[in-house]
């Protein structure tokens, strides 16, 4: 018997931006999600310093958590 059954197929994705300041980045990320078709997609390296969501035209929901360094 398994551990663990699923009934539907999950896409998740890691990204390491380097940098959310640069202009359009947050559409390109939306646009990335579209493309490979995720779910979810874990990013790093932001810079952004503060905690909140941001939801581009594109209507994906991006959620932020960041710090001061």
């Amino acid at each position: 018997m398994p551990l663990l059954t699923t009934r539907a197929t999950n896409y998740l994705g890691t990204w390491n931006v380097r940098t959310m300041w640069d202009t359009g980045r947050a559409f390109q990320i939306a646009a990335e999600i579209r493309r490979y078709n995720l779910e979810v997609l874990g990013i790093r390296e932001t810079h952004w310093t503060q905690v909140g969501q941001h939801r581009p035209a594109s209507r994906e929901l991006l959620l932020y958590s960041g710090h001061e360094e």
